[in-house]
């Protein structure tokens, strides 16, 4: 295995940015980023064989009732029903756009751009969809949002 530090990449575990580095295998498999904490704990846990489970994704059941009724609508139909603000849209659309995106640091700079709202604002439109059920939080990534669904025109 190769690993070499950088800036460009987030943990894959927690999303973290703090000593990131990037290991490859010697046989061409896919690298990945991990943070110096992660590493810490991956070293612990290989040691004493005690590894952590992957965290699968589950939804609330706001969002599956969402996603399951937002596949017998149209789009538009869609944001009629859910979307009539128009911060919610953009936040909607800007995770929808990515199907599971971060939504802190640059992201928030560019949601603050494109609605003309401050960061506080734009946090409590995006726990306002997570209550709802139109976006759900990613499971194992803190700060990070998803939004996966097919419509009845697509």
């Amino acid at each position: 295995m190769k690993s070499r530090a950088t800036e460009e990449c987030a943990c894959i575990f927690c999303g973290g940015r703090d000593s990131v580095e990037v290991i490859a295998r010697e046989d061409g498999a896919a690298m990945f980023a991990v943070c110096a904490s992660c590493r810490k704990e991956l070293i612990t846990a290989w040691s004493t064989g005690d590894l952590p489970e992957e965290a699968a994704q589950t939804y609330r059941e706001e969002t599956k009732r969402v996603m399951a009724e937002a596949a017998a609508m149209t789009e538009e139909a869609f944001e009629e029903k859910y979307l009539a603000d128009e911060v919610d849209r953009v936040v909607f659309e800007y995770v929808r756009g990515y199907g599971q995106t971060e939504l802190s640091g640059g992201a928030m700079g560019l949601l603050s751009i494109m609605t003309e709202k401050n960061a506080e604002d734009i946090q409590g439109h995006i726990e306002g969809l997570t209550e709802k059920g139109l976006i759900y939080p990613v499971a194992g990534k803190p700060g990070w949002y998803g939004a996966d669904y097919p419509f009845a025109d697509d």
